[in-house]
């Protein structure tokens, strides 16, 4: 961007931030997606009752797992369970965030 950015014409700026934005998350997905994925899967896991069976292969099965566990009401009593719960979701988010948008992760919050 540096070498780039100051000879693009002024009304196409705009378009060149945005290319250049994508291809970071498509960087920073391939580089760090499938390490992130495998880690939020292995944190269901960890957090779901032993009576849910989570496919350790798929994100979105997990994502599902999660899901329903937390409409049955495994996480409603406060305490541990909910606790494990909150920081499990916050670790998502961050690592998601990690992703698509680096600077918004506090750096003590800092991911893979």
């Amino acid at each position: 961007m540096k070498d780039v950015f100051p000879s693009v014409p002024e009304n196409l700026r705009y378009e060149v931030r945005m290319i250049a934005s994508a291809m970071g998350i498509a960087a920073r997905e391939a580089k760090m997606g499938a390490g992130v994925s495998q880690d939020e899967v292995a944190t269901y896991t960890e957090v779901l009752p032993g009576t849910v069976v989570i496919d350790a292969t798929s994100l979105k099965s997990a994502r599902k797992a999660m899901k329903e566990g937390i409409r049955a009401g495994v996480f409603d009593a406060p305490g541990h369970k909910q606790e494990q719960l909150q920081a499990v979701l916050q670790k998502a988010v961050l690592n998601a965030l990690a992703i698509s948008n680096p600077k918004a992760v506090p750096r003590s919050e800092e991911t893979r």
